[in-house]
């Protein structure tokens, strides 16, 4: 059975859960998780990197670990433990926010790095186009349309067209 902090906890987790989707388009939350999944692995790199400078200095390495001591200290006191646990949940969500932006300008650079690569091959295509493909329409598909096809629209696509759909729009202009 669920406790009442439980309760309260999930309680919560729901409104904010509400409140953040009902916000946003999905396609908006679709962007952001793409945001969070590509900015997270530059953004962990990154802290990984500090870490580790942090740790190699000996002067700031004991503070650190002073700090972590003190971290498990308060979560092990049931006193400090809700204000800890909520100064992490702020660290983490600072830390989400920093893979979202990181994620949205690793995004729009990947959007115009493949942007430009379709102009350039867009621009390789075209003349090719042009100077092979539009001639042979001209010399082989043009002629067989107006010997073939023209002909059968004009002998029986206009005269349906006339005795049928022009009366039908006439009427419904007229009722308008």
């Amino acid at each position: 059975m669920a406790t009442k902090t439980q309760e309260k906890t999930a309680a919560k987790t729901e409104e904010k859960t509400a409140v953040t989707t009902a916000g946003r388009k999905p396609s908006e939350q679709a962007l952001q998780a793409i945001d969070v999944a590509v900015g997270t692995p530059p953004t962990v790199a990154e802290t990984v990197r500090t870490t580790a400078e942090t740790w190699r200095n000996s002067e700031t390495r004991s503070q650190e670990f002073e700090t972590l001591q003190k971290r498990v200290k308060d979560l092990r006191d049931p006193k400090a433990r809700t204000t800890e646990i909520e100064s992490l949940r702020k660290r983490l969500a600072s830390e989400v926010e920093k893979a979202e932006t990181k994620g949205g300008d690793v995004r729009r650079q990947v959007t115009d790095q493949l942007i430009g690569q379709a102009r350039k091959a867009r621009e390789r295509v075209e003349p090719v186009y042009r100077d092979r493909v539009e001639p042979v329409v001209k010399e082989r598909v043009e002629p067989v349309y107006r010997d073939r096809v023209e002909p059968v629209i004009k002998e029986r696509v206009q005269p349906i067209y006339r005795d049928r759909v022009e009366p039908a729009v006439k009427k419904v202009r007229e009722r308008i």
